[in-house]
This record gives C-alpha cells, sequence and structure tokens, in this order.
C-alpha cells in the first residue's frame, strides 16, 4: 500500500468511473496478497473482476470474495463481520455503482464502529467508490483522476497498452500528486 497510510486504519480511494480507482485496490490487493495477508473484498454490485485482479499480481487463493447483489445494507454488515472476525490485512469495500443518496443515508456510526474494529489491528479497511464517505474517521483519502490513455500501433489500428492515473492525497493534504501508470 502507500508508506503514509498507519496500519489500523481507514483508507479511501474516490473518483470517477475510469479514473483508476479499482487499478489501484487491485495494486494494494497484489501487494498485500505477495506479503502473505489474506485480504477481503465486499463487492457491494458484484463489479469485482477476478481476472483482472489476479493479473494485477493478487494471489486469489488470499482473497475472500462477499457478493452482496447490489445491496448496501448486506455489504455493510459483511464488512462489519470481516472487520470485527479479524484476520485479514486488507479488507475492501467497493461502493463504486451505489448511488450517491443511497451513500449519504449510511449513517456515520458505522464509519466509527468501521474504524474501531480496525484501530487496534494491522488490519486496513479500504473504500472505494466516487466521492468520499467515510468523512473524518478516514485516516487517508486517497482521489484518483484518469491522465491520459496509452496507445500502441499506428492510426486506424491502435490498440490499447494502458492508462496514466493521476492520484492526489485530500487527506492528508499533499503538495504533489502521484501519477501511476496501469498497462493492458
Amino acid at each position: 500500500m502507500t508508506p503514509a497510510h498507519p496500519p489500523g486504519s481507514i483508507v479511501e480511494i474516490t473518483g470517477p468511473c475510469s479514473s483508476g480507482r479499482t487499478a489501484m485496490l487491485y495494486s494494494i490487493l497484489a501487494s498485500a496478497t505477495a506479503r502473505g495477508e489474506s485480504c477481503a473484498i465486499v463487492d457491494c454490485t458484484n463489479a469485482f473482476d477476478p481476472a483482472s485482479a489476479a493479473a494485477a499480481g493478487a494471489d486469489l487463493e488470499r482473497l475472500l470474495w462477499v457478493q452482496a447483489g447490489g445491496r448496501l445494507d448486506h455489504a455493510l454488515k459483511a464488512a462489519d463481520l470481516i472487520l470485527h472476525g479479524g484476520g485479514f490485512g486488507v479488507v475492501a469495500l467497493d461502493l463504486c455503482g451505489i448511488a450517491p443518496n443511497q451513500l449519504l443515508r449510511i449513517p456515520l456510526s458505522y464509519w466509527h464502529r468501521f474504524r474501531l474494529a480496525v484501530e487496534k489491528t494491522p488490519a486496513t479497511l479500504v473504500v472505494t467508490g466516487a466521492r468520499p464517505i467515510a468523512k473524518s474517521c478516514a485516516a487517508l483519502q486517497l482521489e484518483a483522476k484518469r491522465k491520459r490513455a496509452l496507445w500502441t500501433g499506428r492510426a486506424p489500428f491502435c490498440l490499447l497498452a494502458g492508462a496514466e492515473f493521476e492520484v492526489a492525497s485530500r487527506k492528508p493534504g499533499r503538495i504533489e500528486p502521484s501519477v501511476l501508470r496501469a498497462a493492458v
């Protein structure tokens, strides 16, 4: 993960569709499973792609995948059970694709409960979504933006080779954003 995140914290990765937030999540899962950690992903909208995660380097044998079928309440309860059960280095709560009005209805008490559940553990809760929602409970908020597409070949036979994304820390504030590259 990033050196700036302390274990036992909530990290939010936000940005619009195709901003690189999922690529960053897969990279985090790859790093954690490479260190031998077990990870969990709570997939609220059943959008997780195991093939893409494996291509990014995630060890699927060390990954628990929970599908919530589009039910936000089920996703939150599953994340809560996993965090309180322990044993995971990274627990990802993927809220991408959930309507903003639904996300605004999540009580702040959930985020405080999640923060207390990870606070004294080596685990990190990674929350992905279109905009920040964990408020003061997040120790680190990263905002992702698509910078540019990387192409190979010559027109009209160009192939997408990857993309560059810009990631800026919104909490705690950082001056310089980082550029990440993801290959196809």
